[in-house]
């Protein structure tokens, strides 16, 4: 089998395993993360290591988190979330009883925790007890999903927090900060794929950011599609910073923030 045979045939094993359409994924992202399997499998060609991705089923789960971007921390762009907290959320909350957000593409949980310690924090400045709100953290990648609903973190990750926020909404056990639970109970984590549609008119606030700067255009629009229709009338649709709203929602979203990438739906 020749190369672009086997190429072609890696991304029919792997929509038939996970029903992820690597189709959909810029080609030359979708080669440079599995050249970085390969380089440390010492292997040269797709046919090679298609034979081994066959014969090895826990080598799926290990390609998937290379094809999966995971880098993440609590409060990643940390100016993004100051304008949230700032000049976004506190109208919101003060319109709304109780709030439903959606982190897309959520990685190991960081950025859907920040979310519910920012609105701990911005619900009590405002002197409401005990605000009710949802959060939904989904992802394709089952692992990073078993690590964000255990909540453990260590490392870099944390950067962005305070001594104040790490000692107010986590314990520590020597090695790890811990989410508490009033926290960890107020946020759920579901396996989802982006590339399908998803609770429509649901969420007040999505965020899904450094996700579908890999995707093609056209699967960039039918997503920014989906998040459209599982937005409220007036919800907050947050992307990440390098990433561009499509022309073909310029009526569909009014922009907020474009710096920040913030958009407002459009009715």
């Amino acid at each position: 089998m020749d190369e672009t045979k086997s190429f072609e045939k890696l991304k029919e094993v792997v929509f038939d395993k996970f029903g992820l359409d690597l189709n959909q994924y810029k080609e030359n992202y979708l080669k440079r993360r599995l050249a970085v399997r390969m380089r440390s499998l010492q292997m040269n060609s797709y046919e090679e290591y298609l034979k081994y991705l066959i014969s090895k089923d826990e080598e799926f789960n290990l390609l998937l988190d290379k094809l999966t971007i995971n880098v993440t921390q609590f409060f990643r762009d940390p100016e993004a979330f100051e304008e949230i907290e700032k000049n976004i959320l506190p109208d919101i909350i003060r319109n709304n009883s109780r709030l439903k957000i959606w982190s897309a593409g959520c990685s190991t949980g960081e950025e859907a925790y920040s979310i519910a310690i920012m609105l701990e924090e911005i619900s009590e400045n405002l002197g409401i007890l005990n605000y009710k709100y949802d959060i939904i953290g989904t992802d394709i990648d089952e692992n990073v999903l078993y690590k964000a609903k255990l909540g453990y973190y260590e490392g870099r990750t944390l950067d962005n927090l305070s001594n104040e926020r790490k000692k107010k909404y986590f314990d520590f056990n020597g090695k790890h900060y811990i989410i508490k639970e009033n926290i960890k109970k107020k946020v759920k984590f579901l396996k989802f794929n982006l590339m399908e549609p998803f609770k429509p008119d649901y969420f007040n606030i999505i965020f899904c950011r450094n996700v579908i700067i890999y995707f093609t255009r056209e699967l960039q629009n039918k997503v920014i599609g989906y998040f459209y229709d599982s937005l409220k009338k007036n919800g907050i649709f947050v992307m990440g910073k390098t990433e561009t709203m499509l022309i073909s929602f310029k009526n569909k979203f009014e922009c907020l923030n474009i710096k920040e990438r913030i958009f407002l739906k459009r009715e």
